[in-house]
């Protein structure tokens, strides 16, 4: 057998495969396009996150778009009102954990339902958030454990602060930039919620000055 023989079946083959190829690739296309046109893709992401969130509102049946996961976020002046019952300087620990609980539930709903789009300001964002936290729970670990001073209290408090008004003067930018009404939706959202936290932490200041009053500021977290 010729070498030309021989070379031909083998082009045939490589013809076939590349045909086969082609077909294969032209069908997961079409079954991609078919799926994209099937799936909700925030609601899957929602399905995902969901059970990572810790509501701090639920909405009455009917009310709110569960699928978002925006309903999980506190809204506008009136949920602040249901805070006010701890607003007093007796009630720090609640304070702190409501305060770390909701940057949580913000941390997962921006991570789910902001698109690839607000990747940048979002990711800044979040490096803001997740210092406010970190801060926030090395300061209730260390009262708990009577291991800060008043100014080391203090200081954490400020830095918890801090970094939720640098997350939030982040989203504010990012909002300036946006067509999307969805989008636009969830940054408010998110803002009006920080702004909430932001309220909380005045309280929880107010509530470490008064834990300090009867002793000298470079005591130790009294014990009583």
């Amino acid at each position: 057998m010729s070498d030309l023989d021989q070379a031909l079946p083998r082009q045939q083959t490589e013809d076939e495969d590349a045909q086969l190829d082609a077909l294969l690739a032209a069908a997961d296309t079409a079954v991609l396009d078919r799926l994209a046109e099937a799936v909700d893709i925030d609601a899957g992401r929602a399905a995902v996150f969901a059970p990572s969130v810790t509501a701090e509102e639920v909405p009455p049946s009917g009310e709110g778009d569960v699928s978002g996961l925006e309903w999980m976020l506190p809204l506008g002046k009136d949920s602040l009102l249901k805070w006010l019952a701890i607003s007093g300087p007796g009630y720090l620990p609640r304070q702190l954990d409501k305060s770390t609980s909701t940057i949580r539930t913000m941390t997962v709903v921006g991570r789910a339902l902001l698109p690839h789009s607000m990747r940048t300001y979002w990711g800044l964002a979040t490096d803001f958030l997740t210092t406010s936290n970190d801060h926030l729970m090395r300061l209730k670990a260390g009262l708990a454990h009577r291991e800060l001073t008043r100014e080391a209290a203090l200081a954490a408090h400020h830095a918890a602060h801090t970094g939720l008004g640098q997350f939030l003067g982040t989203l504010r930018q990012a909002a300036q930039a946006l067509n999307d009404p969805q989008t636009s939706r969830v940054i408010e959202r998110l803002i009006s919620t920080g702004e909430m936290v932001l309220t909380l932490l005045e309280w929880a200041r107010q509530s470490i000055e008064q834990l300090f009053s009867d002793t000298d500021h470079s005591l130790r977290c009294p014990t009583g």
